[in-house]
């Protein structure tokens, strides 16, 4: 089952005068129908699959969604001529949507809706509480399941205060499905069953599912936690994971027991990425064979985890070596900026290309490179500093919590490098030249 519909007709029950009708749903890439059922107020708590209907459709011109707990269109066929009436319209506003619908048909709806409303809330609320074991029966983590849930809890309270118990079993019901399913399916559905309405949960309680939870999650997949996961727990939790755990934690020991844990799995997984097995795939010198994104991707994950906590300093260190040779190699052809006003005014020296040729294959062997070819060799000396600059916030602590233009490292000819920037925007590689004089070099 999906969680939404689309009405596409009402029944027709072939009265000779006007008939409250029943809306008839379809989804995509589906031979069946399906009619909604609905709580007394209205609120939509589940669909009929319908393989044949056995009643001729009144076709609406256009089509409209029908959701899980939210309240059902009310169709009315009169004279041939559909009105779909809001569940919750008085007269007034039907006769101000609907001016040609009859009194009679508009009486039959709001009298229908006050004899289905005047059903007694212990009726109502025994009705929801077979339908919360139900679910707990079938638990599925599915965004279908949620909003069933929620479209029982939405008609529980609007039948009237629920019992401690029926509350108590609502609630139950959430934790239940949370410690189930929360490590096996997204984030989003997680937040939508915390936040369904009426059944709000204290901000200390939500913190600690969704730490918990995050916990769960780094168990199963460490340092490879996607990165739409990981930009959500930062704003979730913009101290760190580590910080909030030491606030979560029992007592110390409870928290050195919970980020140890963490601590080792991160240093086993960093080193074993850095260190494979295969030493012929091994990465820890070749700045090459790391891609921007993926750098990026590991200092997101040191930050959310908490950035400057010492349990990560020694993963950090681990990428030492990578950094040392970027650094080593941006130093040797990045340092000079005469080989540069050189090289772009048309004098390029072959030892200066055989260095880059170490970076790119793009550098031709034979030439000099045309302006195109200078503007793509550019992108990736800036994209080289660029990771450099990331590489330099993973393996010093204090820097993990600063942004790429707050990083400052020795050795890098900055003022080369803003020239080399402009030049690239501006793709006209004789600026070099002038932009470096401009700076008064």
């Amino acid at each position: 089952m999906d969680e939404t519909y689309t009405m596409v007709g009402c029944i027709d029950f072939e009265t000779d005068s006007y008939a409250i009708s029943i809306p008839v749903l379809q989804k995509q890439r589906s031979n069946y129908v399906y009619i909604p059922k609905t709580d007394h107020h209205f609120i939509v708590t589940d669909f009929y699959e319908i393989e044949e209907l056995n009643y001729r459709v009144h076709y609406l011109d256009e089509q409209m969604p029908v959701t899980i707990s939210k309240k059902t269109p009310v169709p009315i066929l009169e004279a041939g001529r559909a009105y779909i009436i809001d569940a919750d319209w008085n007269d007034t506003e039907v006769y101000a949507n609907h001016p040609r619908l009859g009194k009679e048909a508009v009486k039959a709806f709001i009298s229908l809706r006050s004899r289905m409303g005047a059903k007694s809330a212990d009726v109502a609320h025994v009705e929801v509480e077979a339908g919360i074991q139900d679910l707990l029966g079938t638990p599925v983590r599915s965004k279908y399941w949620i909003s069933k849930f929620s479209a029982l809890v939405r008609s529980a309270f609007t039948s009237g205060q629920p019992s401690g118990e029926l509350l108590r079993t609502m609630e139950d019901a959430r934790l239940r499905w949370i410690e189930k399913y929360s490590t096996k399916t997204t984030l989003k559905l997680v937040l939508q069953l915390m936040q369904v309405q009426h059944l709000t949960l204290q901000a200390s309680q939500a913190r600690k599912i969704l730490l918990r939870r995050f916990e769960g999650i780094l168990a199963t997949k460490g340092i490879y936690i996607p990165k739409s996961e990981l930009i959500a727990y930062k704003e979730l939790f913009p101290e760190g994971i580590l910080p909030a755990i030491r606030a979560d934690a029992e007592d110390h020991f409870d928290y050195w027991a919970r980020g140890g844990q963490i601590g080792k799995l991160v240093n086993d997984q960093v080193y074993t990425l850095l260190n494979p097995v295969d030493q012929s795939q091994s990465r820890k010198h070749e700045p090459g064979k790391w891609s921007l994104p993926e750098l990026e991707r590991i200092l997101l994950f040191f930050t959310v985890l908490g950035g400057d906590d010492h349990l990560l300093e020694q993963a950090g260190g681990f990428f030492h070596p990578l950094y040392d040779v970027l650094l080593a190699d941006l130093e040797h052809y990045a340092s000079d900026r005469y080989e540069w006003t050189s090289a772009l005014s048309g004098r390029v020296r072959q030892g200066f290309l055989d260095d880059l040729s170490r970076i790119t294959d793009i550098v031709p062997t034979d030439r000099a490179p045309e302006d195109d070819e200078w503007m793509k060799i550019i992108g990736v000396v800036l994209n080289n500093l660029r990771k450099l600059e990331v590489l330099a916030r993973i393996v010093r602590l204090p820097l993990r919590s600063r942004d790429s233009q707050e990083v400052a490292i020795k050795g890098i000819d900055y003022r080369l490098f803003d020239a080399l920037k402009k030049v690239h925007l501006a793709r006209n590689v004789r600026q070099i030249d002038v932009l470096l004089k401009a700076d008064g070099n």
